[in-house]
């Protein structure tokens, strides 16, 4: 149930926030959630988080060890507008320029119209209008130097494959940790000095 992409909702209806963020925000917070399920009866989240005071707080120091950037123009691709939002937010705070849409198509128009304006892609693959395999592959055919990090819950061969035979540099794992993506972001940007 904390899979990026399960759903209940019918198609077409959307995915709404996800559990996949909820728990990511919670580990975050040095948390944790208790599932329990009765049959007819439903299902209880218990979200145990620490007192005030209580969590320990990174240091400045490991923080500080994180590669940053240096205002490179970022452009994000998630059909989730809150987490498009919440991966501006993370770019933001490790000095990129992030620009966020929701949609695959407005993304690829965005691109279409100024291919110089961005330095990074960082792009959804489960999308509905378009993929981000295939939103990297028209990318590509305008802008064959540009670095390409597709994020996805699922992993494996298949998604392996169709990455690479479009030029993703990296694949990060659904839900984003800020770790993950300064580090992620960090060995891409070196890649194009």
């Amino acid at each position: 149930m904390f899979d990026p992409f399960f759903t209940t909702k019918g198609v077409g209806e959307g995915t709404g926030l996800g559990l996949s963020l909820v728990h990511g925000i919670v580990a975050d917070l040095g948390g944790a959630i208790d599932v329990r399920t009765i049959v007819g009866q439903g299902t209880m989240f218990t979200i145990w988080l620490p007192i005030a005071g209580e969590a320990t707080v990174p240091s400045a120091d490991v923080a500080a060890k994180l590669p940053h950037g240096e205002g490179q123009t970022v452009m994000i691709v998630d059909d989730e507008k809150a987490l498009v939002a919440l991966a501006e937010e993370m770019l933001a705070k490790l000095g990129y320029e992030p620009i966020g849409f929701s949609s695959s198509v407005l993304a690829l128009d965005a691109f279409r119209k100024a291919p110089q304006s961005f330095d990074v892609v960082l792009t959804d693959e489960t999308m509905p209008e378009l993929i981000g395999t295939d939103l990297a592959h028209e990318i590509r055919l305008l802008r064959p130097d540009i670095p390409i990090v597709l994020m996805s819950g699922y992993s494996g061969a298949q998604l392996n494959e169709r990455a690479r035979a479009v030029g993703v540099r990296e694949i990060l794992r659904k839900p984003l940790q800020s770790k993950d993506i300064a580090e992620c972001l960090g060995r891409v940007v070196r890649s194009l000095v």
